[in-house]
């Protein structure tokens, strides 16, 4: 049984949108993941001076870094597969479940606590 989709319209356009989007939102879990490393191993760009030894965030801000990044990974994989198969069935999927939304709003969240607490941990 072929698993072929007839082309017509913008399937095409459709699913490369899809394929973007998965590797846009692997690129973010990948992004999350390496500031979760950085944090939990206390790499900076600029070196700090010998004698400021402080723990900017440590273990639980790496943690919680790490969860979005896998989040996001699921994030990634619900939108890729339920798209996937709204295109095979031929339905329309230009609006995104709200579900997909909240998850990534969580993620986005995150991101920016993060930032807030590394820079009031800097100061």
């Amino acid at each position: 049984m072929s698993n072929e989709v007839e082309n017509a319209g913008s399937q095409a356009r459709d699913f490369c949108m899809l394929e973007r989007n998965f590797l846009s939102h692997i690129k973010l879990a990948l992004l999350l993941a390496l500031l979760s490393w950085s944090v939990l191993l206390q790499a900076r760009l600029v070196p700090e001076q010998p004698q400021e030894e402080h723990e900017v965030g440590g273990v639980p801000l790496s943690a919680v870094e790490y969860g979005a990044a896998l989040v996001c990974i699921l994030a990634a994989c619900w939108e890729y597969y339920s798209g996937y198969w709204d295109l095979r069935k031929a339905h329309p999927f230009f609006r995104g479940t709200s579900l997909h939304l909240m998850i990534i709003g969580i993620v986005a969240v995150v991101v920016f606590s993060t930032c807030i607490v590394l820079v009031i941990e800097e100061s």
